[in-house]
């Protein structure tokens, strides 16, 4: 694996980062100070791999505690409607603000962990990285989560009101066609984030097999988590 920018003037190779090259100094791109969150919205979608570049290269990595705290609320009610599903967990819904708290903290400190075990592995691979960067990697693939919690969350609580969280009967019995529908549109969302962990990371590697891997074990994580914190929330 090898991400650098070569220097136009002394053909010296810096960290994909930088902006003046070490050796001589020379500019080696335009400097981006902030990311515009539409802009960047746009590119994840069209070209998702533009878009990281510019999330690695920016130097103050605004939005993410925004796009965070969105995604966490939408996987924190993925966990309950597991919790419902799996275990007919009618308390689920309890201690609503608690729970979302330290399910927060939990994310949070896993994203943490990931991002400084990601540092380490690209360090002893030669690639120079920034802690600061593979955050964002992970936080900003979360993204479609918070549409998810912007968007789709809305629209769920409009059609099916207080039986969202139902057991007895469940959404599925209510309105079977908007139900499933609605969870086309979340296996999707899911697909779309699992690609953005690989485009994000194939950004900062320039390595497909790695990033592959690192969506991979990442989105493992992620939804393993989901899971246990759904079993936690039967206790």
């Amino acid at each position: 694996m090898k991400n650098v920018i070569i220097c136009k003037s002394c053909g010296f190779e810096n960290p994909y980062y930088e902006v003046i090259c070490l050796n001589c100094h020379s500019f080696l791109r335009d400097r981006i100070f902030n990311i515009d969150l539409w802009k960047t919205v746009e590119q994840l979608i069209e070209t998702p791999v533009k878009a990281f570049s510019r999330i690695i290269q920016s130097e103050h990595k605004n939005f993410i505690s925004l796009i965070f705290i969105f995604a966490v609320f939408k996987l924190f009610i993925s966990s309950i409607f597991i919790s419902l599903a799996l275990f007919k967990n009618e308390q689920a819904l309890n201690l609503f603000s608690t729970r979302f708290l330290f399910f927060a903290g939990c994310v949070l400190s896993m994203l943490v962990v990931l991002s400084l075990l990601l540092l380490l592995i690209l360090k002893a691979s030669g690639i120079k990285a920034r802690f600061k960067d593979l955050f964002a990697l992970f936080t900003f693939s979360l993204m479609p989560y918070s549409f998810a919690a912007i968007i789709l969350f809305p629209v769920e609580l409009i059609i099916f009101g207080n039986y969202l969280f139902s057991v007895n009967p469940s959404p599925f019995i209510i309105k079977s066609f908007f139900a499933w529908v609605l969870v086309s549109l979340e296996v999707l969302l899911i697909l779309w984030s699992a690609f953005l962990t690989v485009t994000g990371t194939f950004a900062q590697t320039k390595s497909i097999k790695f990033s592959l891997i690192n969506s991979l074990i990442f989105n493992i994580i992620v939804y393993s988590s989901i899971y246990f914190y759904s079993v936690y929330l039967t206790l």
